[in-house]
């Protein structure tokens, strides 16, 4: 039996953009900048608020799971549907402006991935120590997927989305006396005409990765169809897409595999080819 927990949400990655260096705090030649009053650049993917530095009338963060499916059967008001989805060990973009990945292949390090909700926690690392350079965790590619985003958002226009947010930072800017308040709305406002910017919310940037670090599986009301297994690897296949550069965030939607410790033990028991046949007596001439 296979336990497939599919997620969803927005993500947050506040990082600057070529031709700035990766580590650059504020943001001076790229299109990404720490707006007044708000902390320096971190480079950090954040799959849920905290942590988070939010900025007026954009989509709120938060991953979480939205389906479960045992061996391919959806499970219908699963207790595990709504658990947060979340990254530890302050995960970054690893690109180093070319050094580590071109843009749009950068590799997420580290990568270790946990589900939980009340009582319950499921994490598994893709390794215990990462290595350098990291191709287990670059992405296979980067793809147009406006259809998948479109489903996943429900925003067919990104650029649409901005005018409507640009009337809103507009109008704030009207009521707003504190001056670092109005500097920032008013470097929001500029960037949000900028729409050119919004042309790559259809891509994606698509990972399958395999966890074969430590994990656990805390599991006390048995949510799950047993304990799961630590022996075979759990594969995480998600996409990223959806960039919102005013936001700072984008949307990730993907599928955690994992496998019971009792299914693993009868597969490891069934060989995968027949036994052999008893030899036949040699032809006769």
């Amino acid at each position: 039996m296979t336990v497939s927990l599919g997620f969803a949400g927005w993500f947050q990655c506040r990082l600057a953009t070529d031709p700035d260096p990766a580590d650059e705090p504020r943001g001076v030649s790229g299109y990404v900048h720490a707006l007044p009053g708000e902390p320096d650049l971190d480079r950090v993917v954040r799959f849920q608020p905290e942590g988070t530095v939010p900025r007026r009338f954009c989509p709120p963060i938060g991953v979480t799971v939205h389906s479960v499916r045992l061996d391919g059967r959806p499970q219908a008001d699963h207790p595990l549907l709504g658990a947060a989805v979340d990254l530890l060990g302050t995960p970054v973009f690893e690109g180093r402006n070319g050094i580590v990945a071109d843009d749009g292949f950068e590799p997420i390090v580290p990568f270790h991935l946990q589900i939980s909700a009340d009582e319950f926690r499921l994490r598994r690392a893709h390794r215990d120590r990462e290595e350098f350079p990291f191709d287990d965790l670059k992405p296979t590619g980067v793809q147009p997927g406006l259809t998948d985003v479109v489903d996943a958002t429900g925003i067919a226009d990104l650029a649409d989305v901005w005018r409507h947010r640009k009337d809103q930072v507009d109008e704030a800017l009207t009521h707003t006396t504190d001056e670092t308040a109005r500097t920032a709305l008013a470097e929001r406002s500029a960037l949000l005409a900028n729409t050119r910017l919004a042309a790559i919310f259809p891509f994606r940037m698509l990972y399958s990765i395999a966890l074969t670090g430590s994990g656990e599986c805390h599991d006390p009301r048995a949510l799950l169809p047993g304990p799961v297994t630590l022996n075979r690897p759990w594969l995480a296949d998600f996409w990223l897409g959806g960039w919102d550069a005013d936001a700072l965030s984008g949307f990730v939607k993907g599928t955690l595999q994992v496998v019971p410790a009792s299914t693993a033990r009868v597969a490891e028991a069934e060989p995968f080819a027949p036994p052999p046949t008893a030899p036949r007596a040699p032809r006769r001439p």
